[in-house]
């Protein structure tokens, strides 16, 4: 199939398979097993919808075993033999160095399936790997397509040089090609949510009753693992404790710095409360609240941001062009780095003399919902994801085609 290249102007309708692909894809996120961040879901959720329309495999670096979901038989004993290398000793953090073992050791375990060309195409997020693979063509030439999603906003200078660099979101693909990437080298297909699992079947005061939360309370959430250095959570506690009036503060995500949660605790006490729900659970999070609130000021995407939005939920983010283009509506954007600026709009909205009807939150709540469904949604987004792979393993796009064409023209 001469599948188009996944660009922003490919619509559903040029991107839709009429059947089942044969490509064989592998992805490969060396963190799903162990831990649990936007990267794992987005990959674990990428293989499952994959699955129903082409041959995809899974590889991971623990959990259960099955036929399209694998964890690399000698990985245990090459990781710990791989960390035993020097690698990168004295100029990094102790935590990404352990990482880029990791990423090599998984490197190492992947030679047979790249050797056998087990598959046309290996979709991989993490930046190490796609490094190592990039270093092992240069020894071992192999058929094997790989593709690297751009998960943590890469710059073109540190590329890695694979086939293709899937960029995730609009304005960072937009970036790369002012500053003269190849487009034949890029794809843009944003990440996915399946929106259904969002939307509780209970009325947001059937929540608040289960969840023992007042229903005339202001409540904002925030979704996002607690640190200060990325996601900015404090910088959020800090600006809601300067907020008067009947609020609640419910930050929910993966605890990584305990001072964080001491901080909330200082400065709102009863009016915070963390939680660390399953995933299940987060759509009563969203169907309770009346705004969520995203501190962090860059972001590779920002899944929570959508799933929020595609439950109908309003999202305070900073105020930069990829929040712009990832809400589509700049009354939600808020300048996170200037001090008072997100306690004075919360103010406006919880004191506000001239409350919105419910009919026209119902609206804008439907509006926004359906803003994000329709273009973050995997029902949409699964086509051009097959697009973009069909594509690279036919040369329509890609690395190796823009070196065929560089040797005919020498």
């Amino acid at each position: 199939m001469n599948a188009q290249p996944a660009t922003p102007e490919m619509t559903d309708r040029e991107t839709t398979a009429d059947a089942r692909s044969g490509t064989r894809v592998a992805i490969v996120s060396i963190g799903i097993g162990r831990v649990q961040r936007g990267y794992e879901r987005y990959f674990g959720d990428l293989f499952s919808v994959l699955r129903e329309a082409t041959d995809a495999t899974l590889y991971k670096s623990a959990g259960k075993r099955t036929r399209y979901e694998r964890v690399p038989r000698l990985l245990g004993p090459v990781t710990a033999l791989v960390r035993l290398l020097p690698l990168g000793k004295g100029l990094e953090g102790e935590v990404y160095r352990k990482y880029r073992h990791d990423c090599l050791a998984y490197m190492i375990c992947l030679l047979p399936v790249l050797l056998r060309g087990r598959f046309d195409v290996i979709h991989v997020i993490d930046h190490p790997l796609a490094k190592a693979l990039e270093r092992l063509g240069r020894i071992v030439p192999y058929r094997t397509r790989i593709v690297f999603a751009n998960g943590w906003g890469a710059t073109p200078d540190v590329y890695p040089r694979v086939d293709l660099i899937h960029h995730i979101a609009g304005p960072l693909y937009e970036q790369c090609l002012v500053e003269g990437v190849d487009p034949e080298t890029v794809a843009l297909v944003p990440c996915g949510i399946d929106t259904r699992r969002f939307r509780s079947a209970l009325s947001k005061e059937e929540l608040r009753d289960k969840h023992g939360v007042g229903r005339d309370t202001f409540v904002i959430v925030v979704v996002s693992a607690l640190n200060r250095y990325h996601k900015r959570v404090d910088h959020v506690i800090r600006e809601v404790s300067a907020v008067e009036g009947d609020l609640l503060l419910w930050i929910d995500g993966n605890p990584e710095d305990p001072t964080v949660a001491e901080l909330a605790e200082s400065l709102l006490g009863d009016r915070c409360r963390i939680t660390h729900v399953p995933s299940e659970q987060v759509a009563d999070l969203y169907g309770l609240a009346d705004l969520m609130v995203h501190g962090a000021v860059t972001e590779a995407f920002g899944l929570a941001v959508v799933e929020a939005n595609s439950a109908g939920l309003r999202v305070l983010a900073h105020d930069s062009e990829h929040f712009h283009w990832l809400i589509g509506d700049p009354r939600d954007l808020v300048d996170m780095t200037e001090q008072g600026a997100l306690s004075a709009r919360l103010s406006t909205l919880l004191n506000s003399e001239d409350p919105a009807l419910p009919e026209q939150i119902e609206r804008e709540a439907a509006e926004r919902s359906r803003r994000a469904i329709e273009r973050f949604d995997w029902r949409s987004l699964a086509p051009r994801y097959l697009a973009m792979y069909e594509a690279v393993v036919s040369g329509t796009i890609g690395l190796r085609r823009t070196r065929v064409n560089e040797e005919a023209q020498r």
